[in-house]
């Protein structure tokens, strides 16, 4: 169940919840079943990876259809067509406090200036859960090839993440052990428990103070989340999981050698695919490296962490190994969308109706700039997008900067060009693409027209 969209829908639980009793009710029409009929798949897949780029080499200069893809960027050649590259975006909230940004990069939280208490906000994969997510299994997927989650609950709690292969394919695909009679006794009882908690919460909060019960309130909000989930997995015990073959399921539960970086990544990827055109989930999002000592590629020469090298002072050797993770990690994505294009689905592909987003909450590494963000946006043709353009912000002050003139290019990296220019605007967009009814996601001013067909 989902109280959000359904909110003429309670459970027996809820029904009684008030008096504290737990004797049984007869079925009424608001304790419908929480499995919804299907609808026509709108899907997103949000894609992050750190510390910026080497924005020397990967500006493209001219805005429009006839531009050229610089070195980091040519294998997306081939999706040209499914393919938005985006400059000069950034979050408002964030520019100039360098910490967090790879919390607030679906958040746009506000980022306390001197270091002060963070408290996030949800991020727009959890809102397109809300709408999506009810159709299917599991209403999102989190996922970190390194790193943690970059989803963030309606109350600013961190979502957990996902980062093995084989727990994250047993876990869509196998299910837990035991069988369904066990498995449903142990949600009986995890309900059972979560009515007790409810009902000592409440007696305990009409003793506290404000403070306190603010956190009271935080932790049965929680509670409610948690009791959310074990009525839908409840209720999806009785849908059969797609059955795969035995190919595709020794992929995913052989034991890895994470030294072979692409491969290790690529794996995500098909898993990603698999997830999506089962409908198993329609969100996914992925961590593809940790901010702090992640993303060597030892299988191209490369045994620093990308954040190593994003502080490079100016070494063209560290520049150059740069240039060379950025290459890798855009052709990882490039193989991702070969993918979902491979697919097909009734007129169009698995690309059709799914957006991909692919970013970092960071342009410069070295100085922390986090104007002029990274940003590639692809596929969606059902959901009402277009492609084929460098999409630049960085317009107005195209004359003013060189972009192989380091000292006059990273400004743009630290302060915006244009100050509208925001990716809430492109966030607000996705929201509404996939059927989420709003006009505003965080500090957003309008959606992102350029790429609506």
């Amino acid at each position: 169940m989902n109280v959000q969209l359904n909110k003429w829908r309670i459970s027996r639980r809820h029904m009684l919840r008030g008096v504290g009793a737990s004797i049984a009710l007869p079925l009424l029409d608001c304790m419908a079943s929480p499995l919804p009929k299907a609808s026509v798949p709108k899907r997103s897949v949000f894609l992050y990876i750190p510390n910026g780029v080497n924005t020397l080499t990967w500006q493209i200069e001219k805005a429009g259809t006839d531009y050229e893809f610089t070195t980091p960027l040519k294998s997306l050649e081939r999706h040209r067509q499914e393919v938005t590259p985006i400059s000069g975006l950034h979050h408002p909230m964030v520019l100039g406090k360098h910490h967090n940004c790879d919390k607030v990069w679906l958040t746009g939280a506000d980022v306390p200036a001197s270091g002060g208490a963070f408290r996030n906000t949800v991020s727009v994969d959890q809102i397109m859960a809300g709408v999506q997510g009810v159709q299917t299994r599991f209403p999102s997927l989190e996922l970190a090839i390194e790193g943690h989650s970059l989803a963030w609950s309606k109350d600013g709690i961190q979502l957990p993440a996902e980062r093995n292969l084989k727990s994250v394919f047993e876990r869509l695909f196998v299910g837990e052990k035991g069988g369904k009679d066990s498995i449903r006794r142990r949600l009986n009882r995890r309900g059972s428990i979560l009515d007790a908690v409810v009902i000592d919460a409440k007696r305990v909060n009409q003793k506290l103070g404000t403070e306190d019960r603010n956190k009271i309130d935080e932790y049965l909000t929680a509670v409610r989340q948690v009791e959310i989930r074990t009525e839908r997995a409840d209720a999806w015990l009785d849908v059969p999981r797609p059955k795969l073959d035995s190919v595709n399921s020794g992929r995913f539960t052989r034991k890895m050698d994470q030294t072979q970086v692409q491969e290790y990544h690529r794996l995500f990827y098909d898993l990603m695919v698999l997830a999506l055109r089962t409908d198993m989930t329609r969100v996914i999002t992925c961590m593809i490296c940790s901010e702090s000592n992640g993303g060597a590629i030892p299988d191209i020469g490369i045994s620093q962490a990308r954040h190593g090298l994003s502080h490079h002072n100016g070494d063209p050797e560290q520049l150059r190994r740069l240039t060379q993770t950025d290459t890798f990690l855009v052709e990882q994505l490039s193989y991702f969308l070969d993918q979902l294009k491979e697919h097909q689905e009734e007129d169009g592909n698995l690309l059709d109706t799914t957006q991909v987003l692919w970013g970092s909450g960071m342009a410069y590494g070295h100085s922390h700039g986090n104007a002029n963000l990274p940003t590639l946006y692809a596929g969606g043709r059902k959901l009402g997008l277009k492609h084929g353009t460098h999409v630049d912000f960085n317009l107005p002050e195209i004359g003013k900067y060189n972009v192989a003139d380091a000292n006059a290019h990273y400004k743009i990296c630290g302060r915006p060009v244009d100050s509208d220019a925001r990716l809430s605007n492109l966030l607000l967009t996705m929201l509404q693409r996939v059927g989420v009814e709003t006009n505003q996601f965080q500090d957003s001013l309008k959606v992102l027209s350029q790429v609506v067909a």
